[in-house]
């Protein structure tokens, strides 16, 4: 009987040295170390600033640390997405310092990690009255367009935003935009763009302190070709008797167009408004807007053109003018003189 105790003492203190023996192994082998993510503060419960017409805003970083001890061969294993870390809005009935929380997500990492803390442990949040201010969306086009093209129409939808924020944000904001990626070889495109707040210096504002009407703007864009035209001045009628018509110069005569390939890639010349010459007895010059000419659809860099009328005066050829190159002067009232004086001599004989 006093065999069969020690033998059963002896292989209890075994297997407690063995277990001891294995922890210390795996100490060695597997330690505990210490391990730590960045995590995005969330928000929840934010109908209580909703409820007061007011917004919040982080006057701390919204970003937080949590750290945790973990055996080293599970420290690669976790990520960002495990954990969530948050404030309760409800909390700022009380303090303006909203304890941090947060939550394991994933039950592996939950089972294998210990000592988990959150750094910082409050943060700052106040509450401010809210702003809504009406903005016209503007575009950038990204890329290079390529050449012998240029951006037609560009549409966007919806074209009107509204922003709300704290007071001094809204009114920090100089405009809010997209950015258009341009698309080559392709005569229109679509897509959809997030919206950017500019402040005045030039900076963005970011999208996490503004609540948009739209958070998506949907954009359409046609993209044109270039191409040279001539430009031809058409004249009708007669100048006056004695005049004649020189000629009809154009300037400039020729300019660049932009529009639909399917539009301008057939047109050439483009006529300028017709001109009445009837009656003219000097030289005229004609005005016109480009914008007045072009078909619908087109657009040109060049905004006016003028159009010189040349006349010549035909003094010959006028009625009732003065000859001044038709020989010797002859006096025509002495000569008439001299015949009746020979006629009353040849009487008396």
């Amino acid at each position: 009987m006093k065999n069969i105790k020690t033998n059963l003492s002896m292989k209890i203190l075994s297997l407690a040295l063995a277990g001891i023996l294995w922890v210390l192994i795996m100490n060695i082998i597997n330690p505990l170390v210490n391990g730590f993510v960045n995590v995005q503060i969330q928000v929840e419960n934010e109908a209580y600033a909703l409820e007061q017409d007011k917004t919040y805003t982080f006057l701390d970083s919204k970003t937080a640390r949590v750290t945790y001890k973990v055996n080293s061969n599970m420290q690669t294993n976790i990520k960002q997405s495990d954990f969530k870390v948050y404030i309760d809005l409800n909390d700022l009935a009380f303090t303006e310092n909203i304890p941090l929380r947060y939550e394991v997500l994933n039950s592996d990492v939950d089972a294998n990690i210990s000592n988990v803390q959150v750094e910082p442990s409050t943060v700052h949040v106040v509450l401010d009255n809210v702003s809504r201010n009406e903005f016209r969306l503007k575009y950038d086009i990204k890329g290079n367009i390529g050449p012998g093209h240029s951006i037609g129409s560009v549409i966007l939808s919806p074209n009107i935003v509204y922003v709300a924020g704290s007071n001094a944000l809204v009114d920090s904001i100089d405009y809010v935009s997209i950015d258009i990626p341009i698309k080559n070889n392709e005569e229109t495109f679509s897509g959809v763009a997030k919206i950017k707040a500019y402040a005045k210096d030039g900076s963005i504002i970011p999208n996490e302190d503004l609540k948009f009407s739209s958070e998506d703007v949907g954009y359409s864009v046609v993209v044109y070709s270039r191409s040279s035209v001539s430009l031809n001045a058409i004249v009708e009628g007669n100048v006056a008797n004695g005049y004649t018509y020189a000629g009809a110069q154009v300037y400039p005569s020729n300019i660049m167009i932009d529009g639909p390939r399917s539009v301008i890639q057939n047109i050439y010349t483009l006529d300028l408004p017709t001109i009445n010459i009837d009656g003219l007895t000097s030289n005229q010059e004609y005005n016109y807007q480009i914008s007045d000419i072009l078909p619908i659809g087109l657009t040109s860099n060049t905004s006016d053109v003028t159009v010189n009328i040349t006349v010549n005066d035909n003094v010959l050829n006028r009625p009732n003018a003065i000859r001044t190159d038709v020989g010797p002067h002859v006096d025509e009232t002495s000569e008439s003189e001299t015949e009746e004086t020979e006629t009353e001599e040849s009487i008396e004989e």
